[in-house]
């Protein structure tokens, strides 16, 4: 029969025992004929390996030239092919369906324009339709794969701002074309003003649907977004008669427009609003989770 401590003799040669049992392994291996053969054929290949690995010998400065390799500028010629690495894989996670119906509602809206030649309408739609796009493109709700990203060495402010680049891109540029459109039906002297009439609103009611989406939710988020750019269009006076002053809800109404017609405030309040929205991830992937309670 095949002695069971034949198998352990690779650690006894290796140096591997404790002392005690070494002690032990070198009686038994000197009246055991089978574990001396062993013994010799592993002190065979231990010299033999090392006789190889002597042999080998390190290229002059190979320590100081990888180094120097790693330490290179090149590293951040590497960063624009990440960037649209992380922008690939995050275009495959944002909701498919979103980008055709983004795209369908658009076009419904510059058709709706032609018909009625009124301009207002694409002002109306576009900031609707981005707030309802990027109050999607996070959290678990949005995404089934959310748990597996974030298991990811990529950080969730990357992955938000990934998405965050690809649906805004996406919504610019349709807002962009159907104005263009427009412009070929319309008096062009129009263009820069129809421009100007939706892209502060479209950024600022993106950027609070965003924010608000990280903290309660998609649904509550449009909700909300929805209702502070649509209450400018509407007039309770004349619905309700004399059951409020209509001396004050007009001159609310008018700051109110006014506000949304103001680059210079709604810019920097959406910017602000991305940031707490970047800054919110960490939060939101603890509030969100669907394992958390």
């Amino acid at each position: 029969m095949t002695c069971p401590k034949k198998e352990i003799i690779p650690f006894y040669v290796s140096g591997q025992m404790e002392p005690e049992e070494a002690a032990c392994m070198k009686k038994h291996i000197a009246g055991c004929g089978e574990c001396r053969e062993e013994q010799s054929f592993w002190l065979q290949l231990s010299g033999a390996v090392t006789t190889e690995s002597a042999a080998v010998v390190k290229p002059e400065g190979a320590d100081v030239k990888a180094l120097a390799k790693i330490r290179s500028n090149n590293v951040r010629f590497k960063i624009p092919e990440r960037m649209l690495a992380l922008l690939k894989a995050q275009a495959y996670l944002v909701r498919r369906e979103m980008w055709p119906a983004i795209a369908a509602i658009m076009a419904l809206g510059v058709i709706i324009v032609i018909l009625s030649k009124e301009a207002v309408f694409l002002t109306f739609l576009a900031p609707l339709v981005a707030a309802a796009s990027l109050a999607a493109i996070y959290g678990p709700q949005n995404d089934p794969a959310s748990e597996l990203s974030l298991s990811t060495p990529t950080s969730s402010w990357k992955i938000l701002l990934a998405r965050l680049t690809l649906v805004s891109g996406y919504n610019l540029m349709l807002a962009l074309v159907s104005s263009f459109i427009l412009s070929l039906v319309l008096p062009t002297e129009i263009l820069g003003g129809l421009i100007l009439s939706w892209l502060g609103p479209l950024t600022m009611l993106s950027a609070l649907a965003l924010m608000l989406s990280l903290w309660i939710g998609t649904g509550n988020a449009i909700t909300i977004s929805y209702g502070l750019w649509i209450i400018q269009f509407i007039n309770p006076p004349r619905m309700l008669g004399d059951l409020f002053s209509l001396q004050l809800w007009d001159k609310f109404l008018e700051g109110y427009r006014q506000f949304w017609h103001s680059p210079e405030l709604l810019v920097p309040l959406a910017v602000l609003f991305f940031i707490a929205a970047l800054i919110s991830t960490r939060r939101s992937d603890q509030y969100l989770s669907p394992y958390n309670g």
